[in-house]
Order: structure tokens, then sequence, then C-alpha cells
């Protein structure tokens, strides 16, 4: 029987995503789907191939068991005591462990990763419970652990070292916005479950001789070698591509990538493992060096060089499928790469089962299975195609280069097609001129890891040695450079989609497999058929709901609208507990969203918890096509001095930067005040405050607030008003409101008793940081909210809030429990 270990592999990852999605029916359907369907698949194939061997029988019931085992796995994956306790409060204490990963950031702060890691809780008695809590003393936590923004002031750290550490225990937070990086997926994937802010650290034990800490060692000398002979920019995508680390990485030259489809190049994967590893493999052959030496200096130095870059997924995976293949050549076996991915999968779910919802480690799988499988079998099938074409006796004469270029060029369209839809779902964006930038940035890496190796190994002994070793690496990255911006300027670039659903992305496998079918056999009037249906359907889909997003910022306040004609419009966009918060979560969001501009962007007032957003968005040149301020004095006269002077001085400051930002832009600035409207389609933005030419020393008294309408649906966007002013409008107030946005966070001081009984909302919402400062929001604002009738929602309980209307009803639910 052919490829076993495939059939095994898919019936673990199937009962996996069956054990994931019990309480998800249409994943759990479609998990129960698939694993029927590759069952008859199998028999059929066997049964078209005429093989009646008992192995058949074998397969079948391992593949039942790997289906099973796929189900119990994730069982010891449910959270323990502590990962319960720790879900819910953060706990002080000491925490000891071995250290496997060592990385410096850009602040000079340390990050460390720690395997066998104990934990005491202020010295107290073993794990127990009292009073209503648990508290731990010398308990081993069963997963590794994050450490970090420590200072290390003593003895450098190194990996292989055994560290104490003073500070504060948590578990990895949830993602809480729509498009954000999920961390938690992510570390939970390389089997770390805790992070630890450390306060003071100490080296219990040093081991000299263990292969993390010299593997760390040689990092860091590279690493300084890069710094010194290489200018700032190549120094940060070098130490990216080489050494994994993307700290001294600048945003522009990160975007740069991601948006022509070659973010891959900036991460160690088994693109770097197999070029690292098969290089020395070739030149150790080549110099009559027998298969055993060649086998064992290639293995340890792949190995050596995963530990260096901190032993990834991808990296893991190209490792396993590597010494799989040393192991064929040793033996004189024939090499299979589906069967040595699947032996790697196998692996790594078993060491960790939720690496299976790692986007990463599935792109990284799903590529393999397409250059493995897909490939090969679409390359046969365009050659039996070109063959049909000749008459009888007649021969098809092609150049070697000319095949060459046809080929890659082919398995180019067939991976991007087989992993697009991934990438959609997982980045939402599609740049269509990847499929051409693959052709030659990838063989180019091979000369540029090489030239990269060469000048930090040499340079490690001679720094202008090291220098001439890494100009074919610099020349290199340089073309790129020119390159993508050239393509980056070229139209539609970058298609921004938003997040399928799963049911999507099965449609546009679906899709890809017609039009494949209707281009083998040349039915081009049928393709362009279906071609015309995907369009008419495109255009004759229900009309979409109205989307309304408050994101969780920490403390400060971003809402995003989607219209159903797609028009779109940001109110406000800040935050004072996060920095780069336009990056992080706001951009992300909006690609998640399908939007890749902004129609209308909102500023109510200027502090500075409504605005970093918006000013990082203007100053990266995102496009926005107007920008919405409020009429009062202070924004004409943004100098004007007050009798608070040293108050307001950095309220003046905020707005002025503002200002100075927006009038370098290239949106359309508008003023509103009372009576103005903003028309969006069937939606009306009706301004209720400020009346024009508004005076006062406060700037939230001078924020905006407008009722949205749609048919039925109403809600009122209160900015950070205090109470003194809301009886100015609430009269003007529709009530009931379907939803209110509380005013100032739920400050104590706003959303008075008297305007909560005049407008009457159903629902409120607000945005505040967890544990802020300011006590927001107050508990007696809740209290007033809760004795008028309305639900509350808050990003600090549950994370971004989400409300969809189609005019007649509407639903809000937290983003977590779409």
């Amino acid at each position: 029987m052919k490829r076993p270990f495939f059939l095994f592999f898919m019936g673990l990852v199937l009962g996996e995503a069956v054990a994931i999605s019990l309480n998800r029916t249409g994943f759990f359907v479609m998990a129960l789907f698939l694993f029927i369907l590759i069952l008859i698949c199998f028999g059929l194939y066997q049964r078209i191939k005429r093989k009646r061997s008992p192995l058949f029988i074998y397969a079948i019931i391992f593949y039942g068991l790997f289906f099973a085992g796929g189900l119990l796995l994730l069982r010891a994956e449910y959270p323990d005591t502590a990962d319960q306790m720790l879900a819910k409060r953060e706990i002080d204490g000491t925490l000891s462990g071995n250290v496997e990963f060592v990385k410096k950031t850009a602040e000079g702060e340390y990050q460390l990763t720690l395997s066998e890691v104990s934990f005491w809780e202020e010295g107290k008695g073993s794990l127990k419970y009292k009073k209503g809590s648990y508290f731990f003393e010398n308990y081993k936590l069963r997963a590794k652990c994050r450490i970090l923004k420590i200072k290390v002031s003593e003895k450098k750290i190194y990996p292989g070292d055994q560290i104490s550490c003073t500070g504060r225990l948590s578990a990895i937070k949830e993602t809480s916005n729509p498009g954000e990086f999920d961390a938690r997926t992510y570390y939970y994937s390389l089997g770390i479950r805790y992070q630890f802010f450390g306060k003071a650290i100490s080296r219990k034990k040093e081991r000299p001789l263990s292969v993390y800490r010299m593997a760390g060692r040689v990092r860091e000398r590279m690493d300084a070698v890069y710094c010194y002979i290489l200018s700032e920019n190549e120094y940060g995508l070098l130490k990216a591509m080489f050494l994994g680390d993307k700290t001294e990485l600048s945003s522009e030259e990160k975007r740069l990538y991601e948006e022509n489809g070659v973010a891959h190049l900036l991460a160690v994967s088994g693109l770097h493992v197999s070029i690292v590893g098969g290089m020395l493999f070739r030149f150790l052959r080549k110099r009559k060096f027998s298969y055993a030496v060649s086998c064992i200096c290639s293995s340890f130095v792949l190995l050596f060089y995963a530990i260096m870059t901190g032993f990834g997924n991808s990296v893991f995976r190209a490792a396993i499928m590597f010494l799989v293949f040393l192991l064929a050549q040793y033996f004189g076996a024939e090499y299979d790469m589906v069967t040595s991915m699947s032996l790697a999968g196998i692996l790594m779910l078993y060491d960790s089962p939720l690496r299976i919802l790692e986007s990463g480690c599935i792109i990284s799988f799903t590529s393999i299975f397409a250059i493995g499988m897909i490939v090969p079998f679409a390359k046969e099938l365009e050659e039996k195609r070109r063959k049909s074409k000749l008459i009888p006796g007649e021969f098809l004469i092609e150049s070697k280069w000319k095949k060459r270029i046809r080929q890659a060029f082919f398995t180019s369209v067939i991976i991007s097609m087989v992993i697009g839809p991934l990438l959609l779902r997982f980045y939402y964006q599609w740049s269509p001129y990847s499929v051409l930038l693959n052709l030659f940035v990838i063989p180019a890496m091979s000369p540029l890891l090489l030239s990269a190796i060469t000048g930090g190994v040499v340079g490690l002994f001679q720094l202008w040695a090291g220098m001439a070793g890494c100009i074919p690496a610099v020349l290199l990255l340089r073309g790129f450079h020119v390159i993508f911006q050239f393509i980056h300027k070229m139209p539609g670039a970058v298609i921004v989609t938003g997040c399928p659903s799963w049911g999507k992305i099965l449609l546009f496998y679906l899709a890809e497999l017609c039009l494949f079918i209707c281009w083998y056999y040349r039915l081009w009037s049928v393709g362009c058929v279906f071609i015309l249906i995907l369009i008419a359907g495109r255009f004759c889909r229900p009309v979409p709901p109205l989307q309304i997003s408050m994101l969780d910022v920490g403390q400060g306040e971003c809402i995003f609208l989607k219209t159903p004609a797609n028009e779109t419009v940001l109110i406000d966009g800040g935050s004072t507990s996060t920095k780069h918060i336009a990056d992080y979560t706001i951009l992300p969001a909006l690609k998640y969203y399908g939007t890749d501009h902004l129609d209308y962007v909102i500023i109510t007032h200027t502090d500075e918890d409504h605005i970093s957003g918006i000013r990082e968005l203007l100053e990266e040149e995102y496009p926005v096509k107007n920008i919405i301020l409020p009429d009062t004095l202070a924004m004409r006269f943004p100098e004007q001095k007050t009798e608070k002077r040293e108050v307001q001085e950095k309220d003046r400051e905020s707005k002025k930067n503002i200002l100075e930002v927006i009038k370098k832009s290239n949106a359309n600035v508008l003023k509103i005040s009372k009576g103005d409207i903003i028309k969006l389609d069937r939606i009306s933005l009706s301004c209720l405050h400020p009346v024009k030419g508004w005076d006062d020393e406060d700037v939230n008294s001078g924020s905006i607030v407008f009722a949205l309408s749609y048919e039925k649906f109403t809600m009122l966007f209160t900015g950070d008003l205090p109470g003194e002013q809301e009886a100015l409008f609430m009269k003007e107030v529709p009530s009931p409101v379907s939803i209110l946005k509380t005013a100032h966070h739920g400050s104590k001081n706003s959303t008075t008793d008297l305007f909560l009984k005049m407008v009457h909302p159903q629902k409120a919402i607000l945005s505040a940081g967890k544990n802020n400062l300011y006590g927001h929001p107050h508990k007696e604002t809740i209290k007033r909210l809760q004795k008028n009738g309305a639900d509350i929602y808050g990003t600090l309980w549950g994370g971004a809030i989400h409300i969809e209307s189609n005019g007649q009803k509407y639903q809000i639910n937290y983003f977590k429990n779409q």
C-alpha cells in the first residue's frame, strides 16, 4: 500500500478537528463528512487498482485509531486548575526553569522561553483551595513559559542556564479584536501556555557545555557582526530572514514584503532549513565524503541552526522532513515528500495538538501537500493535454530553458491556487503579482542565505571578510526592495478581500477545480459561462447588513462602521494604554472587514486616547477621503490660551499635532455642528452637538454627538461628553434608542439618570481598559444603566463588540463569541 502515513495523518487531523469543533455544528459535520469521504475515496482507489491486500484492512483500522487518537489528544490540552485560575487573575511570585531561547527587544529588554517551569506564590504551601481561591507553592507548570520585559543587569543569560525570576504570572490572553494576531494560538502551538512579567532575575545554574547555550552565543555574536557591517535596513532584513528576529525590522519594509505576497521570506521557515541543510549535504558529497559522514554533519548543523532560531513550527516540520531525507539517502531508499510530511505532522501534533490551529503551520503543511501531491498530478495532466494537440507521428520539440520557465510558472500557479484561499482566510488580502515574484525570489534565496552564512561566520574572525561575504546578500536585498516598490505601485498590486468563512473557502476550492477541468478539456465556452455565473453571484448576493464594531483598544476608543453599500466610517481611534494601536489593532480590523480605504474619519474631540491611532494612519498615508472635525472655536484656534493654561497645555499640543498631520494628508477636511447630516446610502448620521462656534475650556464638552438612523435601528454616539451638556440635545434624540455608546468610557459624571430616562436605550456599549487608572466604568454609571433597563457590553469584559443590523432587527455580541 502506497503512502499509509498520509492516511494516518489525515485521520489524526480530522480527529482533532472534530474534537475542537464539538460545539460548532458546521465544523463538526464537515469534519465527519471529510472523514467518510477520505475513507470512500481510499476504498475506491484500492478497488480500481484491484489490490485486495490484507494491508488495506489494517490501513482502515489504523486510520480509525488515529482518528480516535486525535479526539483524545486534545483532552490533555484542556485547562487545568492553574489555567483556570490564571485566566481570572494574575499572581505575584517566583518562577524558575531552564532557559531554551533568549531574545532581546528593540527597547533593550529580554524575552526568555523557559521549560520545566516551577512557580511559588509568595512562599505559600502547595496548591490548595482556601476561601474561594487557589494558591501555589512549588507548583510545576505543565507547559513552557515566556518571561517578558526583564532587564539583565548582571551576567548575561544564555539558553541552557537555569534561572529564577520574581514577577507576575498570567495566562496568555485570547485575541479580542477582529484581524488581530492570535498570540495565544501561536504560543500554545509552540507549547507555551504562560507569560511572566519579570522584575528581577538571577542565574541558579550555568551549563557551559549545553548545545542551547552554544547556539545562543553563536546567534548573539552573528547578530553583532550583522549590526556592525550592515546598514540599518539590511541589518533588520537579514536578522529577520536568517536569525528569525524581527525586532530591528522597520514597519515600512515589513509591510512592503507583506503586501507583495512574499512575507514568508521574513521568517525562518522550511525553505531556509532546506537550503542550509541541503547545501551542506551536497557540498560534502561532492567532496567525496561518505553518506554517513555527510548525513551526520548535515543533521548536526541543521539541528543547531533550528535551535539557534527558536525551533518554530515550519522549522520543526522541515527539520523532520530533512532528517527523513538523509535517512533515505543513507539507506539508498526512495524519498517520498508526502510520507515524510505526514510523519512530521504526526510527530508535531503528538508533541503539541494545538498546532492544528496555527495559521503558519496550516499553510506550511498545505504548501508541502501541494508540492508533493497536487503539482506532480497537475504536471502529468498538463503534459497529456499538450500531447493531445499533436498529430499522430508528430513530436513536441521545446528548448530546455523554455520548458523550465513554463514548468516553474505552472508550479507557482498551482501552489498559489492551493494556498490562496487559506491566505485570504488568515491574512485578508491577495497579491496577484506574487505568482511572478516568487518565481525569482525563491531561487534567489539560496545565494542570499549562502552569502549571509558566509558573512556571519567569517565575520566572527575578521569583520572585513564578513563585510565582503555579505555583499551578494546586500545587493540582492536592495534589488528586492526596488522591484517590490515598483510592483507595489502597479494597479491591483494588493486586493483586500476580508476574512471569508470556511464555507466560502470550500466554494473557492470547488470553483478552482471546475476552472481547472475546463482548462484541461479546453471547454472554453463552459469556462466563460462559469466565470459569468461567479460574477453574477457576486452582484446578486443578499444586501449585507450594517456592521458596527467597537474595537478593544484598551484605555481609549475606536468604532468602525461599514454600510450595506460598502461605505466605511471610523469614529475616533486611539489609546493611551497600547502603543502602535493602528498597526496592531485598527489596520488588521479594517483588512478583516475587507476595507482598503476609509470614506470618513470622524474625530469627536482631540484627546490622545481618541486620536493616537488616527494620527498613525495618516502618517502612514492610509487612504482617507474625508476627515470630520467638530466646528468649535478650539478647533479653529488651537493656539488660543485659556485660564486653565497648565491643565490645557497637553490638550493644545495634541490638537496642534493632529491638525498638522491632517493638513499634510490628502483628505478633504469638513467641520460639523448641530443640524448637519451625513448621508450614507439609506443611513443618516445627524449631528446633535456641538453648536457652531462652541467655546469651552473642557475639550470633552465639545465632543461630536450624533444619532445614526437606519430604518427602525437607531444608535447614539456621545464621544466623551460630560453630563452637563446632555440636556442640550436629549429631547431631540429618537426614543427609545436601540444602542447607546456610553459617554466618556462610563465616567461617573456622564450618562446621567435624566438623560437615560429620556433616550431609554435597549443596549449600552462602552470602551475602557482593564484595571485602568481612572476607574472606568464607574459603579454608579453601571447602576444607572441597569436601573433604566439597558443591557451593558464593555470591551474590558469581552473584547471587541460587534453589531449587525438589517434596519429592522439587530444583533449584538462580543467578537470572541461569534
